[in-house]
């Protein structure tokens, strides 16, 4: 006579089933994000405004030609004439202190480079940096929203408290949608530059100027380029924590867009006019010291200057590093604060 079969162990609350893996979560918060409309309309549009820009950029350049030099090098030089006549009109009759003071000396080829005279405009390779560093605070700020409303959405429809159910560790539930969200915001802002990069070069190429006008620069030209977008890109790693800590903390995306505006908006103009020394540790002050390439300058208070004899705002050097690591800090304590309100938050 056979025993009956053993009944799988029931507990008060339903039947008893293992926790899933945390690479199910991970998969599972890449198809949850996949899947939402805001992000691919965020995608959708961002993809046409970059072809848009792109080609508005390549619209507005043109190549020069040696016709097209020599027309700027022979409006150089007529404006150097008239210059030169001028101050040879002004020296006549004057002492050498006014000839100084008020003549000054007559401008030469090198004051006046013949690029600025072109008509046509074209592409310049000092240009490539700045657009660099603009696809990557374009990225970043879309990383701010994407990050605010994919965390928002979830506690806006419930859905959050339904994954506590199927993974109650909250740690880790919070630790899946912050990979899976950094990854793909990542990814994103590095195809991004990637793009820009191979645009730049077709914009040199068929509209710009060449490298070699650079001078001692041109050898070491795309090397810094990658410099600039390695710096530009990792942008989408703050400011998406920075959305998510602030729409977790508020359960709310539009309340994290409103902050965020207050923020930018009143209370860095506050703090620059109020307390200008403390500006190095503002966000977008750091944002821009992080992505310049030998950081950014700053003025705080007033001082008497010993050299210059009066008084004058002091010069504020932030540097890369500083600026990086404010950024981090910045991150980290948002984070680590929405962390432990939701570790600690009744979701009942």
């Amino acid at each position: 006579m056979t025993a009956p079969p053993t009944a799988s162990p029931v507990s008060p609350d339903g039947p008893r089933t293992a926790a899933p893996a945390f690479s199910r979560l991970l998969r599972a918060e890449f198809a949850r994000l996949a899947a939402r409309r805001f992000t691919r309309l965020a995608l959708g549009l961002g993809a046409v405004g970059y072809l848009l820009a792109i080609g508005l950029i390549w619209h507005t350049h043109n190549r020069v030609n040696p016709a097209d030099i020599a027309q700027a090098t022979a409006r150089r030089d007529k404006l150097i004439v008239e210059i030169t006549d001028q101050v040879e009109k002004c020296r006549r009759g004057a002492t050498t202190e006014q000839q100084r003071q008020e003549c000054g000396q007559p401008p030469t080829p090198a004051d006046f480079p013949a690029d600025e005279f072109l008509r046509n405009h074209p592409f310049l390779p000092e240009q490539v940096d700045d657009y660099a560093l603009a696809v990557g605070v374009a990225t970043a700020a879309a990383a701010f929203l994407l990050a605010g409303t994919f965390i928002g959405a979830e506690w806006s429809s419930k859905n959050l408290i339904a994954w506590l159910f199927w993974e109650p560790r909250r740690v880790r539930v919070m630790a899946a949608k912050l990979l899976a969200l950094l990854s793909s915001v990542l990814a994103v802002a590095v195809l991004a530059q990637v793009v820009w990069f191979a645009v730049a070069k077709l914009l040199l190429h068929y509209r710009g100027l060449p490298v070699s006008r650079t001078g001692p620069l041109a050898a070491h030209f795309w090397s810094h380029v990658v410099d600039a977008q390695l710096r530009a890109a990792p942008l989408v790693l703050v400011t998406a924590l920075i959305g998510f800590s602030l729409a977790s903390l508020m359960r709310n995306s539009a309340a994290a867009l409103g902050v965020a505006f207050v923020y930018f908006a009143i209370v860095e103009n506050v703090i620059r006019v109020w307390q200008p020394d403390l500006q190095p540790y503002l966000l977008t002050t750091s944002i821009a010291a992080w992505v310049a390439s030998k950081g950014f300058t700053v003025y705080g208070k007033p001082v008497f200057d010993q050299q210059l004899g009066y008084v004058a705002p002091r010069a504020i050097h932030i540097s890369n590093l500083h600026g990086g690591l404010t950024l981090v800090v910045l991150a980290v304590i948002a984070t680590g604060a929405a962390l432990a309100v939701f570790a600690r938050r009744d979701l009942s």
